[in-house]
């Protein structure tokens, strides 16, 4: 088989697939892509076993059809050295794989059986819907912030998928904070499905998505796939049940808070820099007009406090956080305010814009840390 390509355009394939390669190699046939042309028609994939993407890489030329293994990471690292000019791949009998073009070198990599490789993973849907690209790449960004890293607690690893009819919703914590995102009118009127999505897969995801696509999601038992006219991902599933999340969130938090989310984030950014290493603590005192930050380092010393003016509407308190979990809560509010419902000094906190998006609900959880 031969076929004739852009240096941009295989570049493009290779960036969308190479996420999937693994880094560490159960079989040797996983650190190859394997190509696979039919007609003028050429797919590149990789996988790791547990993601998989394939690419279709636009071509000016080809002849044959067949298919062949190459080394990922030699042959992306050739085609982004080589200029961008018309480049041919041949792949004769004997599997070798040659590359080539006009005013290039000639290069041969040892090609692979595609019989090695593992065969790709079906998807037998229960659920299929479509969603625009800033969609979900707006849910993801929303919520991806808050999954855990502890492999001890591996549902809460991966952000929770749930459909419903005519919304999705996406949730991810890590036990010190949540965050749900809810986006309606998706077009969807079958059965709930809940399903939970490994991290990396949904990273890719947004990763890969061009502004016009509008991806096809596709939810089975154990995978699930976001399909788009340029490329597929699927992906295993993260098995167990997720934590009953909304029994966390707490029903009528009596204090209204409001603020000016970049004077309290730039005060917080100041003043966690004299809080413990460990805990990563500073304490907000918090009356009607204003809160009080403090914090202080007892094993290196040095303290700070300051003051940011709110509106609040409840009793005067004293709550601690971990800086670095309030920063990544007020990172997400694309508001000029940010509401905080306030409840006892060992209540969760709940964070949110002033407005919400049209079609959408968005809202975190910040648990305080306790007082000593």
């Amino acid at each position: 088989m031969r076929f004739t390509f852009s240096q941009v355009s295989m570049m493009k394939g290779l960036q969308r697939v190479m996420g999937a390669i693994a880094t560490r190699v159960p079989m040797p046939s996983l650190s190859n892509l394997q190509m696979k042309l039919e007609g003028k028609k050429l797919e590149i994939t990789a996988t790791d076993l547990d993601t998989t993407i394939t690419a279709q890489v636009e071509l000016i030329d080809a002849e044959g059809s067949g298919g062949v293994l190459v080394q990922a990471k030699r042959f992306q690292e050739l085609i982004r050295e080589l200029p961008d000019v018309p480049l041919e791949v041949n792949v004769p009998e004997d599997g070798k794989v040659l590359l080539g073009g006009e005013g290039v070198g000639n290069y041969i990599l040892p090609g692979g059986d595609p019989v090695e490789f593992p065969e790709l993973p079906a998807v037998d849907a229960k659920v299929t819907f479509t969603i625009k690209a800033e969609d979900i790449r707006r849910m993801v960004s929303k919520t991806i912030f808050a999954v855990s890293n502890d492999e001890m607690r591996p549902v809460l690893t991966g952000i929770l998928l749930q459909v419903r009819s005519e919304e999705m919703r996406m949730v991810a914590t890590d036990g010190h904070r949540l965050s749900k995102i809810i986006h309606r009118n998706i077009g969807y009127s079958g059965e709930p499905i809940d399903v939970i999505v490994p991290m990396k897969a949904l990273n890719l995801v947004m990763r890969n998505l061009q502004d016009d696509d509008e991806p096809e999601i596709a939810l089975a038992e154990s995978r699930a796939s976001f399909t788009t006219k340029s490329q597929r991902l699927v992906t295993r599933l993260i098995d167990g049940h997720y934590p009953r999340y909304e029994s966390v969130i707490p029903e009528a938090n009596p204090g209204r808070m409001n603020l000016r989310t970049s004077d309290l984030m730039s005060a917080v950014r100041r003043v966690s820099i004299f809080a413990s290493q460990i805990s990563r603590q500073i304490r907000l005192k918090i009356d009607t007009t204003s809160i009080r930050l403090e914090s202080e380092d007892q094993e290196l010393g040095g303290k700070a406090d300051e003051l940011v003016s709110v509106s609040y509407d409840a009793e005067p308190m004293e709550i601690a956080y971990n800086a670095a979990y309030l920063m990544d809560v007020l990172k997400q509010i694309d508001t000029e305010d940010a509401v905080f419902e306030m409840g006892a000094d060992d209540d969760a906190a709940i964070v949110k814009p002033t407005t919400q998006e049209e079609n959408e609900e968005f809202i975190m959880l910040l648990m305080p840390i306790r007082l000593k």
